[in-house]
This record gives structure tokens, C-alpha cells and sequence, in this order.
């Protein structure tokens, strides 16, 4: 069998176990250790450490410890060749390789290598089409770089001509070259993101919390992917909350307990809100670290490895994971939510980290130390605002209470993949939810963010006064003149989908996906919808009605 079609090969290091495959190439059945990098190297940060499971002169079959893609390059260093005397692959130190396809892995294996948790079929760069096809994918990303500084030149420019003409128009300028600024800082500072260290020492336990309402779809399925996960199951629990569903998702619930016994489950009569479901899973856990996953997201078997690792400096008192959106080819909206979920963590999150200053742990993956949380979950549970119990926006709330005294940073590779809105309707009541929570922590957060970093409260402020500002600025470029106040700004236009096309650009980089317009399209979404939802957000933000789900 070509090793290409192979699962994770036998454990044998000898060359006795050598065998011909069916395109006559020598397979050897062995075991050594490799790195490796994503090609180009300077889009996925440092080497990764994996497993040659079996090889020959065509291919191989590799375990890793992170997710790979399908039609993705990576490149193969052997640590050291002459500790692999005789079962190690005779090629030069590094061998470009397409990952081919996703191969299985048995649960004995990942048991033997803790971490190596995805196995791959790979194909060596061996003929001159391999060659070519490998040299243009090496290419692609960089002239994805060239049109991305061809973007920023473009945006200064056009800034010159902010400052030329700057006491014509003082505010208006102004705005455009602070708002300008902040969004070309996300990305440098994103340039320089790294992901924490692996944690060489003992992991932590840990409590997953699921607290949900009428998710009887998707509970199942959420709780089923925790449970794949290879942490090792001495030192994780899972507590499962009912918040008062009227549909079966207690029933899913109890179902899954059935397989798996140690499933802890809290049942709420009535509905309560997902903030009392966060707070009693709190109270009932007994790991180290509290791990929150929404009801409509699915882990990654190796993600809570990777999430908790941060953990291991004891300034941290929480750690964001990232988010891909699942229903992402669904419609057009969720194509858009696509884009804007990948820019929001790889960029925004990414930026904020560099100064341990994330604003919001999302409900979709997010980790916190118990130890912290526990002192003030009282005060968290019984949060008011301007006179009424809070009861939307549980998880920003919870991550302002960490930014108080503690680092709050994102981890890029502890993935779990969420469902978004594909209707309308729902994608705006949770836009207004996410408003209201945004309007009330910001202002909590700026009357202490000023004792943190002076480069992150700078940008805190910013970040927190743009949105208040941008509806007068798309009314005075858009729409007043329209019934004839003026003329259509259209520099203001060519400037924020030439913003929108460099974050196209950034996912593009990435995914090599052709979604990457429908960043463009969600900037004209924004600028012509969802800005005006601020404030309305802002005249109703006492209405809870939507607080509890």
C-alpha cells in the first residue's frame, strides 16, 4: 500500500519491515522525529514537531501536533538523521511536501504520542510539475504581501491629503487619520503575534462548562467533540447546564451521559439566563482552569492543549481561543461572517494580546483560572448598569473583570469552529446584543484601562470612540447627500473598501479562498446597515429582554 493511502504507520525501526508499494517505491515502516514548517514559514510562526510514521521516495504518512490542510506545502526537517540510522528517509535534511489527504489515527496511537493527535498522507516534491507547483505556492503569498503594500502606500497617500487640506475640514480629517492609524497598527502589531510556548510541565485539570437553552440541535454534537478531545481524561471534567430549554436539549443532554457517565449535568427548571448557567458550572468545578464552549461550537481534539498553555505564566488570568466559522458556506450572510470572524481574532485579538489587553473572551472558546474567578463571581452574577441587572454580554463583562488585575491574551491555535446567525433577524438581535455589551463594558473598561500599557489604552480609547462617531461620518459622506446636502464622499468610499480588501487580503494569504471578496462585502453591509444599529443599542441598552436565550 502507498503510504500516501496509509493510516499512522507501525511502530517497527527496523529496515526489515521494508516493503514495495504498488508504484514501486520502497515503503519503510518506521518511526522518527521531524519538524516542520508551513510554507512560506512567516505566515504560521515557528516550527511544529511531528512524527514520520512511515515513508518512501514518493510520500509519506506524518502525524503532527497541530491541524493541517489539505493542499497545503509544509516543509521537513529531520532533527537529527544519524539518530535515525537506517529507518530515517534518504533525502537531505529538508523535503517539501503537499499534504494530499487526512488519514486515521487510532485512539492506541495517540495515546503513545501524546500531542501528535492528526495524521497526513504527504507527497514529496519529486517531478518538475511537484517543483513548479510547489514554487507557486511560495509565490502566492508573496505577491498577496506586494498588493498589501501597494494598499498601505495607497492609504498614505491618501492621508497626505488629509493633512494638506486638514483646517478645511479639522474634524472630519482628523477622524480619518486616527481611524486610518488604529486599523494599519492592528495589522503591524499582528505581524509580530506568536501564539504562547507549549507548557513542558504538568497540564492543569480542567472544568469545561457547556451551559446552554433549547439547543437540542447541536448539544450533542458540542458535547461529543469535548469528549474526543486528547486531554487526558483524569484531569478534565464536563458539566453540562440546562438553562430551562423547552425543546429536548436536556434529553440530548442525558443521552450523552449515558455513553460517557462522568458527564456532570445541572438542570434549570426555568430559564434563568447564561450567566447564572456560567456562574453555578463555576461553582460545581473542580479544575484549575474553567473552560467555557458555547452550545453551537466543536473543539478540536488537541484544543484545550493548546489553550491552557498560557496558563503557565500566573499573570494570565484568562486565554481567548479562536474561532472558525462552521456553517461558513451556508449564504451570503454567513460567507460575510466568514471573513469578519477571521479578522476579528487573527487580526484584532492577535494585536490586542501583544499587550496582554484581549477586550473579549469570546463565549465560542474562552479559559479562565478559577482561582481568579472565583472572588468576584458574586459581583460578576449580580452586575448592574445604569439601574438594571445585567444579563447580556456575560463573557466581555467576565473579561473585564480579569483585565482589572490580570493579562488577558489569545491563543491563535487552540481552534474550535462555531455556527453563526443565517438569518437576518437572528444575525441582528445578536449584532444588538453584542452592541449593548460593548456599550456598557467599554465604558466600565476606560475608567481603568489608563493604568495599563499607555499604547493599549491609547488604542482602548480609540477603539471604544469609533463606533460612536462613524454613523455621523457615513451620514455626512452617504446619505445626506442624497436629498441634497452636499456630494457623496466618494474618496470616503474608495478609502474603507480599500481598508476592507487589505483584511480580504490578510484571509486570502491564509485560506487561499476565494470568500475573501465577501470581505468587501461586508464593509458596504456595515456602512450602510449595521452602523446605525449603535444607536439604537445606545437609546435602548436598559432592555434586558434578550438577555437570557
Amino acid at each position: 500500500m502507498d503510504p500516501l493511502y496509509s493510516a499512522a504507520g507501525e511502530s517497527s525501526l527496523t529496515l526489515q519491515d521494508a516493503t514495495i508499494n504498488r508504484r514501486g517505491a520502497q515503503r519503510i515502516s518506521a518511526r522518527c522525529r521531524f519538524t516542520y514548517r508551513h510554507s512560506p514559514s512567516f505566515l504560521r510562526g515557528r516550527p511544529r514537531q511531528g512524527i514520520l510514521a512511515n515513508h518512501s521516495s514518493s510520500g509519506a504518512c506524518v502525524r503532527s501536533t497541530q491541524p493541517l490542510q489539505v493542499g497545503e506545502w509544509v516543509t521537513l526537517n529531520l532533527e537529527d538523521p544519524r539518530e535515525n540510522a537506517g529507518v530515517a528517509p534518504r533525502w537531505s535534511r529538508n523535503r517539501s511536501a503537499l499534504v494530499v489527504r487526512e488519514a486515521g489515527l487510532r485512539a492506541s496511537e495517540a495515546e503513545d504520542d501524546a500531542g501528535y493527535v492528526y495524521s497526513y498522507g504527504v507527497k514529496f516534491a519529486s517531478d518538475v510539475r511537484s517543483v513548479w507547483s510547489y514554487a507557486l505556492y511560495r509565490l502566492f503569498p508573496v505577491g498577496m504581501l506586494l498588493m498589501f503594500l501597494i494598499g498601505v502606500a495607497n492609504v498614505v497617500y491618501l492621508k497626505a491629503f488629509n493633512i494638506k487640506f486638514f483646517w478645511y475640514q479639522p474634524w472630519l480629517n482628523l477622524y480619518s487619520l486616527l481611524i486610518s492609524a488604529y486599523i494599519l497598527s492592528r495589522f503591524a502589531l499582528a505581524v509580530f503575534y506568536r501564539p504562547p510556548h507549549e507548557n513542558k510541565g504538568e497540564l492543569p485539570t480542567i472544568s469545561v462548562i457547556v451551559a446552554c437553552k433549547n439547543e437540542e440541535s447541536s448539544i450533542a454534537e458540542t458535547l461529543e467533540c469535548i469528549y474526543r478531545s486528547h486531554y487526558p481524561s483524569h484531569r478534565i471534567e464536563v458539566i453540562a447546564v440546562n438553562d430551562g430549554s423547552t425543546d429536548k436539549t436536556l434529553a440530548e443532554m442525558q443521552r450523552i451521559k449515558s455513553v460517557q457517565p462522568r458527564l456532570r449535568i445541572i438542570d434549570f427548571p426555568v430559564n434563568r439566563g447564561k450567566r447564572d448557567g456560567m456562574a453555578e458550572g463555576a461553582r460545581a468545578a473542580r479544575g484549575e482552569i474553567l473552560i467555557y464552549v458555547d452550545s453551537d461550537s466543536f473543539v478540536r481534539p488537541d484544543t484545550f492543549r493548546k489553550l491552557v498553555r498560557g496558563f503557565a505564566d500566573p499573570s494570565v488570568g484568562a486565554v481567548c481561543g479562536h474561532a472558525n466559522v462552521q456553517n461558513a458556506r451556508a449564504n451570503f450572510l454567513t460567507k460575510m461572517q466568514e471573513v469578519r470572524y477571521f479578522v476579528a481574532f487573527r487580526v484584532i485579538k492577535a494585536a490586542e494580546s501583544l499587550l496582554s489587553t484581549v477586550s473579549c473572551c469570546s463565549g465560542c472558546l474562552a479559559a479562565y483560572r478559577r482561582s481568579y474567578v472565583m472572588p468576584i463571581l458574586d459581583t460578576w452574577l449580580q452586575q448592574t448598569f445604569l439601574g438594571t441587572k445585567a444579563t447580556f454580554g456575560d463573557d466581555r463583562s467576565l473579561t473585564n473583570y480579569m483585565l482589572r488585575r490580570y493579562r488577558v491574551i489569545y491563543d491563535s491555535e487552540a481552534v474550535c469552529t462555531t455556527l453563526v446567525p443565517e438569518s437576518y433577524r437572528v444575525f441582528f438581535r445578536q449584532q444588538l446584543r453584542w452592541k449593548k455589551s460593548w456599550i456598557r463594558e467599554s465604558l466600565i473598561g476606560s475608567t481603568f484601562m489608563w493604568r495599563r500599557h499607555p499604547m493599549a489604552a491609547f488604542f482602548y480609547y480609540l477603539g471604544a470612540l469609533f463606533p460612536l462617531i462613524a454613523p455621523f461620518i457615513v451620514l455626512n459622506a452617504l446619505f445626506l447627500p442624497l436629498i441634497g446636502f452636499g456630494s457623496i464622499s466618494w474618496l470616503y468610499v474608495y478609502g474603507a473598501v480599500l481598508m476592507a480588501s487589505m483584511y480580504g487580503l490578510v484571509y486570502l494569504t491564509r485560506y487561499r479562498d476565494s470568500l475573501w471578496i465577501y470581505g468587501i462585502s461586508f464593509s458596504v453591509f456595515y456602512m450602510t446597515v449595521l452602523v446605525w444599529q449603535t444607536y439604537y443599542a445606545l437609546l435602548t441598552v436598559r432592555r434586558n429582554h434578550w438577555g437570557t436565550r
